[in-house]
């Protein structure tokens, strides 16, 4: 804010007042309000929902997390067959986190898990506001109670959107089609070196981990689950990078090409709504309405004076 001789402006104060009641007094942040509001009380809605009847569904993945956790602390590979949902498809890098947090149970890592997807889609959304719009899809709320991390997955690919590819990097050790959307290779390098220097008491579930995802086509078929074909998605993902010149076409791609492909999935599409850093570094230097940059307003008369002490 600027300020004479040490005191606020009032023009820069007067400026600020009338930007915020024009902003409230619009119909159209009405709306806006309004359809936000109404987006967390279905995303509310849909939670408690499934929390209080389908307890199955809610928290499956939290089951999974804390019986791989266990096998890790245990020193065993946790990678095997063990049916459709719950077989751990994720690299040995995930395996080890798992192993670290999850002795503190299923309550409070359900719980940790669950305001960790709630901050990802804040940084995809940008503001508490546009959070709201989100859930208005009723797969946000049904994802957050979920206990996975597909809402990380798409903060990483806003990331990635955005110029920062190493969130991205980490969650293609869980998911592989984040890759897609990498553009930064020097940061995503330095995560999968990290990746590779934790995991070196155990090397050997790098291979279990390869043998696991070779068979799951098979494993999940034999199951009686079919899904669009991968390697098709693949062939379009790879035509959306060829042919779509945007900074989005790697997130869209990553959300085409992801091996397991479920309804839920759709919230990966979110990261498509973030704004590249470039574009939203020139709309915060952009000076608000109703001031003036600090270097290119008028000296009122006798600033200068007052500055100098006279």
């Amino acid at each position: 804010m600027a300020e004479i001789a040490g005191r606020p402006n009032p023009r820069a104060l007067q400026g600020v007042a009338e930007e915020a009641l024009a902003r409230w007094g619009t119909v159209r942040f009405r709306y806006r309000l309004a359809a936000s509001l109404t987006g967390y009380g279905i995303t509310a809605f849909v939670a408690l929902f499934l929390l209080l009847n389908h307890p199955g569904w809610a928290g499956r993945d939290v089951d999974l997390w804390i019986r791989v956790g266990g096998q890790v602390r245990a020193g065993m590979s946790p990678y095997g067959e063990a049916g459709l949902g719950t077989t751990f498809y994720y690299a040995p890098p995930w395996a080890m986190l798992l192993g670290a947090v999850s002795w503190i149970g299923k309550p409070l890592l359900w719980g940790l898990i669950a305001v960790l997807e709630v901050a990802a889609l804040r940084y995809i959304a940008g503001s508490w506001l546009r959070v709201g719009y989100f859930g208005l899809c009723f797969l946000t709320g049904a994802e957050i109670v979920s206990g996975a991390f597909n809402l990380v997955v798409a903060a990483g690919l806003a990331a990635a959107i955005r110029g920062d590819s190493r969130l991205a990097a980490a969650t293609a050790l869980a998911k592989l089609s984040p890759a897609l959307a990498i553009r930064d290779w020097r940061g995503a390098l330095f995560v999968l070196a990290a990746a590779l220097v934790v995991t070196l008491p155990v090397l050997a579930w790098w291979g279990d981990w390869i043998a696991a995802l070779a068979s799951a086509p098979m494993a999940q078929a034999s199951l009686g689950y079919y899904q669009f074909p991968f390697i098709a998605r693949l062939a379009v993902a790879l035509a959306v990078l060829g042919l779509w010149r945007s900074p989005r076409a790697g997130a869209l791609a990553a959300a085409l090409a992801i091996p397991g492909l479920y309804s839920i999935s759709v919230v990966l599409l979110y990261a498509l709504v973030a704004e590249p850093r470039h574009v939203k570094a020139r709309a915060q230097s952009r000076p608000r309405r109703g001031t003036v940059e600090a270097g290119a307003r008028p000296r009122m008369l006798g600033e200068g004076r007052r500055a100098a002490g006279c």
